[in-house]
């Protein structure tokens, strides 16, 4: 009796331990979705090189050493993350980041913001182009602002010039205007790390004054001031459409958007 009771009792230990184990299980793999990962690298501030492959994970291996090459260079601020578009778990990042019908497999390079800014088909993938893609602090701000649907005034400045207040107030009072759907970055043009950021505004570098920016919530540069610009004319080119296409060939703005 002892025998068989001490039996009964281990039997209903060990039903206790594999129920506790495979609810832990079920857990651990709801924490490894890939949105849950992406999530946590953007957290610890982070930018994600997603690979995304289909149900056949053709060349898959090849893209995944692409980017973990990319990573290397990196590491500190980078993180390699799978996302298989086939899975129904990864279903809404799919439609977040358009990937249906894409070609495949495909690296996205999220921001720590988790706006994707960029991808690369496997053809035209190398760990330098990967890392290209990657945003300055200045351009995450921005690419958060229009993603967030709002304008942009851009008020580009040397740390010299006395006049940087009087541009920022004056940006500051017509974002207010426009119930905050507008946001102020601040820009020192003497920042090298902000090299390709001036180069797709087209950036007046050698200004003698702050200059000022507006981006519609279209990402379109629709026009630039200096500082005697009133709080109408700024938030009237806010909300200024560009055409996108020019058949002269002039007159486009700029854009500042995710770059494929």
């Amino acid at each position: 009796m002892v025998s068989c009771n001490n039996s009964q009792t281990s039997a209903k230990a060990n039903n206790t331990v594999s129920a506790a184990a495979n609810f832990q299980k079920g857990i651990t793999s709801k924490g490894n979705k890939a949105d849950d990962k992406i999530a946590a690298a953007n957290k610890a501030g982070k930018v994600v090189f997603l690979v995304a492959f289909d149900q056949t994970g053709k060349d898959k291996d090849k893209a995944m050493a692409v980017a973990k090459k990319a990573s290397a260079k990196k590491s500190k601020t980078t993180e390699v993350i799978e996302l298989n578009t086939v899975d129904a778990s990864n279903r809404s990042l799919v439609s977040k980041y358009r990937l249906a019908g894409a070609p495949m497999p495909l690296i996205l390079v999220i921001d720590k913001n988790g706006i994707a800014c960029g991808g690369l088909e496997l053809k035209d993938a190398t760990p330098n182009a990967l890392l290209k893609i990657i945003p300055s602090p200045k351009y995450t701000e921005i690419m958060k602002a229009l993603n967030e649907r709002k304008a942009v005034f851009v008020v580009a400045y040397k740390e010299k010039m006395i006049d940087k207040a009087k541009a920022i107030v004056n940006c500051n009072e017509a974002a207010k205007a426009m119930n905050n759907g507008a946001v102020v970055v601040q820009i020192n043009v003497e920042s090298k790390e902000e090299t390709t950021l001036f180069d797709d505004l087209k950036i007046n570098t050698m200004s003698k004054e702050p200059l000022i920016y507006v981006i519609n919530k279209a990402g379109q540069v629709t026009q630039t001031f200096d500082i005697k610009a009133t709080k109408t004319q700024l938030t009237a080119a806010a909300k200024k459409v560009v055409s996108s296409c020019c058949g002269s060939g002039s007159g486009c703005g700029s854009s500042c958007g995710s770059k494929k």
